[in-house]
């Protein structure tokens, strides 16, 4: 018998059509991105991604050069009060997979679809690809514990934290506003580039300005997303 608390590794494939899912085995806790810093654009890999708090985070990754998998940290700062994943924008190969990693703190992914919009009310405007189905994980609060998705159709794909932390700890759900804010109001947004999408909004609905009610810090986030996304695909060399 051992005192070890066994970490669930949820599997989903994102395509055109429908989700399967499935519950895998356990990991091995190890899986925390690391290596250099990269700049705004995502192009290099030798300089500083700040989210827009003021935070530097580390990792080996570069838009415009799309890999098979990548894991994505998902990170409290108490000190700060913020939450982040880590590296915020990430490129795949099409059927490539990102592993979200639990580092600290208790956290989900949703994405911004109106399926979800019962979790994420800023989700009732898509940005996700218009035929590619919705995911959202479940609540992950232990370090190591991961949910993993396969993304078999190009495009790009944005998504957002939901929980909020309460004195007995985090919830997924809505706080009231000013009280005990989302993540998502702290900035906790992510992106997922498929292949070598289309740069039209019109296909690509990622690419519009995010909504008027969507949280200040949020929004920023995005906007800085979209002009990251455009200088990386422009200027990529792999198609």
């Amino acid at each position: 018998m051992t005192d070890e608390t066994p970490t669930r590794r949820y599997v989903l494939a994102v395509t055109g059509g429908t989700i399967a899912a499935g519950l895998a085995g356990c990991l091995d806790g190890t899986t925390s991105p690391a290596g250099t810093t990269d700049d705004d654009t995502d192009t290099t890999t030798t300089a500083d991604d700040d989210d827009g708090h003021g935070h530097d985070h580390e990792y080996d990754h570069e838009l415009g050069h799309p890999e098979e998998h990548v894991d994505v940290s998902m990170e409290t700062d108490d000190a700060e009060d913020t939450h982040h994943f880590v590296p915020h924008v990430v490129h795949l190969e099409e059927g490539g997979a990102v592993t979200w990693v639990i580092d600290s703190g208790g956290h989900d992914t949703v994405a911004y679809h109106p399926d979800n919009a019962d979790l994420l009310p800023t989700a009732s405007e898509r940005r996700i690809p218009e035929t590619a189905e919705p995911w959202e994980s479940e609540l992950l609060r232990t370090e190591g514990e991961t949910f993993e998705l396969t993304f078999e159709e190009a495009g790009i794909y944005d998504y957002a934290c939901t929980i909020v932390e309460h004195g007995h700890g985090p919830e997924r759900g809505q706080g009231p506003i000013g009280h005990h804010p989302t993540h998502e109001e702290t900035g906790m947004v992510g992106r997922v580039i498929v292949g070598w999408p289309d740069l039209d909004p019109d296909a690509q609905p990622a690419l519009r300005s995010p909504p008027e009610d969507m949280p200040h810090t949020a929004r920023r986030e995005l906007e800085g997303f979209n002009d990251r996304t455009r200088a990386a695909l422009e200027d990529g060399d792999g198609h």
